[in-house]
């Protein structure tokens, strides 16, 4: 039987998660319109080239980017309780800096790369020139230290107005690019907007958030330090940080594989099918970010027992949310793929299970990695990202080559599971041991 405690924190973990999924499930319907709306006006061989220069764009962002909103909730968490102003506004510069660093690094690879990768994947058919301006668009790309502001002040609410606002811009100039006939270029354009929109927007609310919070008064960003002395944060800031980037490079990586193997078209309809799988799973996934902090206060307390009871119960739960999605996706999932692409494909189903499959392992991973991430086990979640890596996306191509797209769907299904093995053996060697997460604080 859970304790009140831990039902308080479901109560609060279940609020959060609502905020978000409101607005990520808003975000999602839009997103699939303006796929649908993109895909009319462009053709799907321009959409698919428009896709490939964005996961481009994205991969670059997403091999430089910090997680710094993690460090501002592993370490700052504390600071903020106790009321330690001074170290507290050091660590927040911090996790801004490596923002700002992240971001320029970004746009040199992209501007290093993007002619080359440009020949590669075949978009100079759809622009006249390699589009070097869209590489600045990276700039806009990084708001990790304002999230993390909300979440640790509990304004899960204010966060998904930034995604709300991009995925209307994109939807209204993919309209009005339908209706006037606009050309490749004029999309770009609104993808550039819509990301630099979604920057303003999320640093305008941290910066309201820090007017008002009593820890944040006399916020200064000229002549104070920018990097914070706490011990150990280098190595938990790369640790995060290149895991993620490794997570959102691999996912971007895929598409491209794709698209280099069987064409844009392809890359195209892998992609809206990873889409379809993903979005009925991301309800659920949307705990991660409210858990995260719930565990690192329970770890700062040492109540292991509270963490093993909150994972166990996620874990049932997300046993009856996944065969549920699983039932749903197999139903509509063939039809909605054709209505969003407008072509027949006879192998949607088959595709549509494996990623289906590939998603709820993915969502099993929910209490695992925040858990592993808050107890400093970072360092072990990443190699184990390297190691998959090293074998899927290999595997990925000699897949796709000799199988088409079913091929590239039982590959990115067996590179999820790898990744789940190395969470769940090292939380299930933990919680067998007596005195689970000592050492760990």
């Amino acid at each position: 039987m859970m304790s009140s405690q831990v039902k308080a924190l479901f109560v609060r973990v279940f609020r959060n998660t609502g905020y978000i999924l409101g607005g990520r499930g808003f975000c999602a319907v839009l997103s699939l319109i303006t796929t649908a709306v993109s895909a009319r006006a462009l053709g799907l061989q321009d959409y698919g080239v428009l896709l490939l220069i964005n996961s481009f764009v994205l991969s670059c962002s997403a091999g430089l980017r910090f997680q710094s909103w993690q460090p501002l909730l592993q370490y700052g968490s504390s600071l903020y309780r106790n009321g330690d102003r001074h170290p507290f506004q050091m660590l927040l510069r911090h996790c801004m800096l490596l923002d700002g660093i992240g971001a320029v690094a970004g746009m040199g690879l992209a501007l290093l790369l993007c002619e080359w990768f440009g020949n590669l994947l075949g978009w100079g058919d759809a622009s006249s020139a390699t589009p070097f301006w869209y590489m600045t668009v990276i700039l806009f790309m990084n708001t990790g230290g304002a999230m993390g502001v909300m979440r640790l002040l509990d304004r899960y609410e204010l966060s998904v107005l930034a995604d709300s606002g991009s995925g209307l811009i994109r939807l209204v100039g993919s309209l009005a690019g339908l209706f006037w006939h606009w050309s490749f270029t004029s999309f770009l354009v609104i993808w550039y907007l819509s990301t630099a929109a979604s920057f303003f927007i999320n640093y305008g609310m941290c910066a309201y958030l820090l007017l008002r919070s009593d820890s944040l008064q006399n916020f200064r960003i000229f002549g104070v330090p920018w990097v914070s002395p706490i011990k150990g944060i280098w190595r938990f800031i790369f640790s995060v940080s290149i895991n993620q980037a490794l997570a959102r490079l691999s996912s971007r990586l895929t598409v491209m594989i794709v698209g280099a193997v069987l064409g844009p078209q392809s890359a195209a309809i892998y992609n809206v099918t990873w889409q379809i799988s993903d979005g009925l799973a991301r309800p659920a996934q949307m705990m991660t970010p409210a858990l995260y902090p719930e565990l690192v206060a329970l770890k700062d307390k040492r109540d292991w027992t509270s963490i093993r009871q909150v994972t166990h119960r996620i874990l049932q739960v997300l046993g009856v949310f996944s065969a549920a999605v699983l039932a749903i996706v197999f139903v509509l999932g063939p039809w909605l793929l054709h209505v969003l692409l407008t072509v027949p494909w006879s192998g949607t189903r088959t595709l549509l299970l494996l990623m289906t499959l590939t998603a709820i392992l993915d969502l099993w991973d929910v209490p695992l990695e925040p858990l592993l991430v808050s107890l400093n086990r970072a360092h072990q979640i990443l190699l184990g990202r390297l190691f998959t890596m090293c074998v899927t996306l290999p595997l990925l191509y000699f897949l796709t080559s000799g199988l088409g797209m079913t091929g590239a769907g039982l590959a990115t299904l067996i590179g999820e599971l790898v990744i789940f093995l190395t969470r769940l053996v090292p939380y299930m060697l933990m919680s067998r041991k007596q005195g689970f997460g000592r050492g760990n604080g």
